[in-house]
């Protein structure tokens, strides 16, 4: 019985071991099968080439090169000047203005960089094909009514390829975001339509033309832009040149506040002299409009931070948004710490009730003219919050538009309390309950409006509180992400895991805010939320919802990892028992920060090890 038990799991063991080799077999031949993988080729009229592969990776790739791009927090604005649409930098030829430069020998590590080198040899043939590399990689996002320009990857033909990976979801036929290849005549050779997973190769001396996506298609068309080269020494400087950028940016990044942006130590305001203009709401909320707070030299500093920081992108954006795309998130230490909050907190205390409001959100909005923004509040209705922002455009004109528009409520017939024209170096701080919008600029600027925007919550002990379960829910929501990877890095042969992952890919478009799509109904309109919210308040639930402004912790998301949810408990715990310690809640804000950092760099350890 136990010979017949032993020859059993023997031959279960070489069934095991076979499907298993079967299935790599398998994997190779179809990473492999490029013949099969190739659409169409089409070439100029000198005979350069253009190839168009489809299915060109799995879907496990392209789900996780988004999560890398979002994890890295590296994208960078290509403008020389914000305020000048048309001036772009040098690496930038294409004028797009969104791209995260990668490191071309990661990306030569990776499994598309190693199809790709493969798929050069079938591209140009296998003799001609041997011995390239990717000297340069930059992932590019292209909105609507951006305005590209023609451009080549090489301005003479010394026989590099380059080659286009798209990253996008679902793409529709009336999406636009083609991107079209030039003969020298200028007339058009091809044009290539995106679709997820596809690679298109092409000469890199053939001109070519990134095409924004429809008007009505809210999120962008997202590549990555791959340069390969047969010269060494190209190779080598394309090396040095991302080694170079990554240490200027992540020195720049480690810059103070009051190393970036100066302030006098010891200046004191006459706020009331700066107030030009002041606003009051039917409800009795205000708003202050304060020009010349900062001296030249100082919005000279200010107007750098747009250099300094990480910008994200927000990919989704739910009703409760403000549709700011663009922004960068500063450390509320390092503010808290710099001559620039004593400017902030000057004016607080001059036009709120208070002497104790304190910063939990300090950031850089960057909005331009294809910019779809929301009326939101910045807080709960209980609040005694301000929000100060301070515009930073030089030379605006009233033609430029870009005004910051604040309502009596959040309805479609709400009327206006005020419109505030953007002026260079002018301030508004008005209460954060109440309903605003930030108007992208008119049409005809082609720049970035950018502001810096500071909330203060009503002392130090709230404000860490509503910092931390920020950062709490961002924590949460990296360690589901993980999860997912961590499957896929278990399961990466499954074809189970590659469906699941396709799904999600073609899935994830779908949930931007496309304009034209329908949006689900709520039990209730909008309009009647906010008329139930202010029959609660007339109804002595004020104190409710003060309570439940105070203790954002207790809606802290759940998980279904334990190891999460044992540390919100306990966090919940602290908490209760600290609540109004300052002290005591800047080091508990400091703890989730490191969770949050150290879950980021997980995620980009994890998301290469799947990579490669």
């Amino acid at each position: 019985m136990q010979r017949l038990l032993a020859c059993v799991f023997l031959l279960i063991i070489c069934t095991v071991i076979t499907v298993s080799n079967a299935e790599k077999s398998e994997n190779v031949n179809q990473k492999d099968n490029l013949d099969q993988n190739l659409y169409r080729s089409f070439y100029t009229s000198d005979n350069r080439k253009i190839s168009i592969y489809n299915d060109f990776t799995p879907p496990s790739n392209v789900f996780l090169f988004r999560r890398y791009l979002s994890s890295l927090g590296q994208w960078e604005m290509t403008l020389n000047n914000y305020n000048n649409g048309s001036d772009y930098k040098e690496e930038s030829p294409d004028h797009i203005l969104w791209k995260t430069f990668l490191d071309p020998q990661f990306m030569e590590k990776s499994k598309i960089g190693q199809k790709l080198i493969r798929a050069v040899k079938h591209f140009k043939g296998d003799k001609q094909g041997n011995d390239y590399h990717i000297y340069q990689a930059a992932a590019k996002l292209v909105t609507r009514s951006e305005i590209p320009k023609k451009s080549t990857d090489t301005p003479s033909r010394d026989d590099d390829v380059s080659a286009i990976f798209y990253l996008t979801g679902k793409w529709k036929k009336n999406d636009y975001g083609d991107i079209v290849f030039y003969d020298d005549n200028n007339e058009i050779v091809s044009a290539v339509h995106p679709l997820a997973f596809r690679m298109v190769m092409f000469d890199s001396s053939i001109e070519h033309l990134y095409k924004p996506p429809a008007i009505d298609r809210y999120d962008p068309l997202k590549t990555i832009h791959i340069k390969l080269t047969k010269s060494s020494e190209k190779l080598r400087n394309g090396i040095e040149y991302y080694k170079k950028k990554f240490e200027h940016r992540r020195n720049i990044r480690n810059t103070k506040l009051n190393d970036i942006a100066p302030v006098s130590a010891n200046r004191v305001l006459n706020v009331e002299k700066h107030i030009t203009q002041r606003y009051v709401g039917e409800n009795g909320k205000k708003i202050y409009v304060l020009d010349n707070l900062f001296t030249p030299e100082e919005l000279e500093g200010l107007r750098k931070l747009v250099e300094y920081k990480k910008y994200f992108y927000a990919d989704m954006q739910d009703d409760g948004s403000d549709g700011v795309s663009w922004m960068a998130i500063f450390s509320v230490l390092d503010f808290a710490n710099s001559n620039l909050w004593k400017i902030h907190q000057q004016v607080a205390r001059h036009v709120g009730s208070r002497t104790t409001y304190f910063p939990y959100d300090v950031s850089c909005n960057l909005i331009r003219n294809n910019h779809r923004t929301k009326v939101h509040d910045d807080c709960s209705q209980a609040a005694d919050q301000w929000t100060m922002v301070t515009y930073l455009n030089p030379n605006w004109t009233a033609q430029m538009g870009g005004e910051t528009a604040y309502f009596e409520k959040n309805t479609d017939d709400s009327n206006y309390i005020a419109e505030v024209r953007p002026r260079y170096g002018r301030s508004v701080i008005f209460q954060s309950t109440i309903y605003h919008s930030a108007r992208p600029p008119s049409n005809d600027f082609d720049g970035i409006r950018y502001t810096f925007s500071v909330k203060m919550a009503e002392d130090e002990a709230q404000a860490r509180l509503n910092r931390l379960s920020e950062d709490f829910d961002f924590y949460n929501g990296n360690m589901e992400v993980l999860s997912t990877i961590r499957d896929t890095l278990r399961r990466k042969a499954s074809n189970k895991v590659e469906k699941r992952m396709r799904d999600m890919v073609l899935g994830e478009d779908d949930e931007s805010p496309n304009e034209n799509k329908k949006e689900e109904e709520d039990d209730y309109p909008s309009d009647e939320i906010d008329s139930l919210e202010a029959e609660a308040i007339a109804k002595d639930e004020f104190e409710a919802m003060l309570k439940d402004y105070r203790s954002p912790h207790r809606r802290l998301t759940t998980s279904e990892n334990p190891a999460i949810l044992k540390f919100r408990k306990k966090l919940i715990k602290i908490i209760d028992q600290n609540r109004d310690n300052a002290a005591k809640m800047a080091k508990l804000q400091d703890i989730v920060d490191k969770k949050l950092s150290n879950s980021y760099q997980k995620r980009i350890e994890l998301i290469s090890q799947c990579l490669q």
